[in-house]
């Protein structure tokens, strides 16, 4: 699914096609982190880049020990960094939402652009889970 930078309502889309690919998924806050890390992702590409946000959702495994990997390519050179927001920050807090929601993640350089992906697991506990613990 490509986002486009004039058709930030395609974000909704992705959202909403993620939720039926993810319908007999066996953690519901499983479902509701990844919706939230794509959204963060898919955002991101569009706040921070001039070019358009490249979707690609896979499952692999059987029910119950499934992996889910998000991957949004876009290409924009500059690559995303963790921020310290404050209380009261508007944003900045991606990268932190993914490194508390998901199970493993990363950023890959392309020739041109680069990658983010999130990945979640259905069979483990603790991080990716939903769960949160401040």
């Amino acid at each position: 699914l490509t986002v486009a930078q004039a058709e930030s309502e395609r974000v909704a889309v992705a959202r909403q096609q993620l939720r039926e690919l993810l319908h007999d998924w066996s953690s519901p806050d499983q479902c509701d982190s990844a919706v939230l890390l794509l959204s963060e992702l898919l955002t991101n590409v569009l706040v921070h880049t001039d070019s358009d946000a490249l979707l690609v959702a896979e499952i692999t495994g059987g029910v119950g020990e499934r992996r889910l990997r998000i991957e949004v390519t876009d290409a924009g050179d500059d690559l995303p960094h963790k921020r310290r927001p404050g209380e009261l920050a508007s944003s900045g807090r991606g990268l932190v939402l993914i490194e508390l929601l998901a199970h493993a993640w990363g950023v890959d350089p392309r020739g041109v652009g680069k990658s983010i992906w999130f990945e979640l697991h259905e069979s483990m506990d603790g991080p990716g889970d939903g769960s949160w613990t401040p």
